[in-house]
């Protein structure tokens, strides 16, 4: 009876939050910096909680919504965990980091040059996404995430998705990787409910064209 129990309040316990997970190295050399995202999108900037023990080995050097930006202090071994609220349940995402000494031996750096995407609307139902930069060394996954939590994917390097007043876009996330070096990055934007029609009027105009855009001049 005891063993039901005790199975019972494990399963019981580990059914209040949803797994995810933690994208980034593994080892961090003493002196260097590591950047770690998660792989879900927040429904807001706020509701990324990340956690770090024991803090004397290792110190944050930034921290801005779904990334975060860490240093290693002294040797040993960390645990990095992050609480994620979306629109529907919570996410508990946790990873080890071994924080090693430095090496003579320079190490290859993530040489993912993409580091920002801008929204560019195509037409009243459909927004585009593009990135900083377009190359053919990068493979993509783009997840979007709308206001009733449904998801829409596309690898396209530039994709576009549904976005209307009945369908509306609450997050994207971008997964970069290179194919070479198979380094990763990962780039997260949320949206408040009133960015894309309360405010349509400020909203900057672009031109829509294959594979980039031209913003519309004022023709005052």
């Amino acid at each position: 009876m005891r063993k039901h129990l005790i199975l019972t309040l494990g399963l019981m316990s580990a059914g209040i939050f949803a797994q995810c997970n933690i994208l980034g190295s593994e080892i961090i050399k003493i002196g260097e910096t590591q950047k770690f995202s998660a792989d879900l999108a927040g429904k807001c900037e706020d509701c990324y909680i990340w956690k770090i023990s024991p803090e004397e080995i290792i110190s944050v050097e930034s921290n801005n919504e779904g990334q975060i930006t860490l240093k290693g202090s002294h040797l040993g071994t960390a645990k990095i965990s992050l609480t994620i609220e979306t629109e529907n349940e919570s996410f508990v995402c946790e990873k080890n980091i071994s924080i090693q000494n430095a090496t003579d031996q320079k190490e290859k750096q993530c040489d993912v040059e993409i580091t920002n995407f801008k929204d560019v609307k195509v037409d009243d139902d459909t927004m585009s996404f593009f990135p900083n930069k377009i190359s053919q060394k990068y493979s993509y996954l783009w997840k979007a995430t709308y206001a009733d939590g449904t998801r829409k994917e596309s690898e396209e390097k530039i994709p576009q998705f549904i976005n209307n007043p009945n369908t509306i876009i609450t997050s994207v996330v971008v997964h970069i990787i290179n194919k070479s070096s198979l380094c990763s990055s990962i780039i997260t934007r949320t949206y408040g409910e009133k960015y894309w029609f309360q405010k349509i009027d400020k909203v900057e105009q672009r031109k829509y064209i294959q594979e980039s855009y031209l913003k519309i001049k004022d023709q005052k």
